[in-house]
């Protein structure tokens, strides 16, 4: 337990909170850990939501289908501490609107939403803490959504690619000549950003052949960022 607390203490949840607070919080609000095995779904597209969830081994994908049966992935989460499924906790009659599925083994540590409806009636130390840090968590959430909707409403295949390239280059404070990791394999990718696999090989093919990235797996790097950046 003292290795969750650790992990615990590091996500912006229980920023500020003391050690002594954690315990509480954990004590409280009757958290526990769920372990996955690969392929495995935490939960369902139309599920209730039941609980805040923090990564604390492993990685889960987010992914919604359409009426068409058509897999869109809205996103991934492999660094150990993060949180997702936070926005579902303050709402009483809203359904998930994606499902999140284990892709290796996984561990995450669920914290029921009723502590979070419930905190501001409790007097305890951490309360405000815990406010404050929801509302940063959900305004990063915010802009995080924000940047995906320019994405989406890019007009072209290349500039959707050049958009998220960018974004990526963005949360890795990454430069040119700077490997970056592309967080998705192709086929992932492609349905991330709403096109085919084909056509977004490619695309980001003829990107290197032009010089302005240069690709390697699922790796990729920046060559002339200018360039990049004038796509959009």
């Amino acid at each position: 337990m003292d290795n969750i607390n650790n992990i615990l203490k590091k996500s912006i949840l229980f920023e500020n909170v003391t050690e002594q607070e954690l315990k509480d919080i954990i004590e409280f609000s009757k958290a526990r850990l769920i372990s996955l095995k690969k392929d495995e779904y935490l939960f369902y597209q139309e599920d209730e939501p039941r609980n805040l969830y923090i990564l604390i081994d492993g990685a889960v994908q987010i992914e919604k289908t359409d009426v068409n049966g058509k897999r869109m992935i809205m996103n991934r989460f492999d660094e150990v501490g993060v949180m997702f499924a936070e926005v579902y906790v303050y709402f009483s009659d809203k359904l998930y609107d994606y499902s999140c599925i284990a892709i290796k083994n996984t561990k995450v540590f669920a914290i029921p939403r009723e502590f979070f409806m419930n905190i501001d009636s409790l007097t305890q130390s951490y309360n405000y803490k815990i406010t404050q840090n929801m509302l940063k968590i959900l305004s990063r959430k915010a802009l995080y959504l924000n940047q995906k909707v320019l994405i989406l409403s890019s007009f072209t295949l290349r500039q959707k690619i050049a958009s998220y390239l960018l974004q990526r280059l963005r949360e890795c404070d990454g430069k040119e000549n700077k490997k970056i990791n592309l967080l998705f394999k192709r086929e992932e990718l492609a349905d991330f950003i709403g096109t085919t696999r084909p056509s977004l090989s490619r695309e980001m093919l003829l990107m290197q052949d032009q010089g302005i990235i240069d690709l390697d797996k699922n790796t990729f790097t920046v060559l002339d960022i200018q360039k990049l950046q004038e796509i959009i």
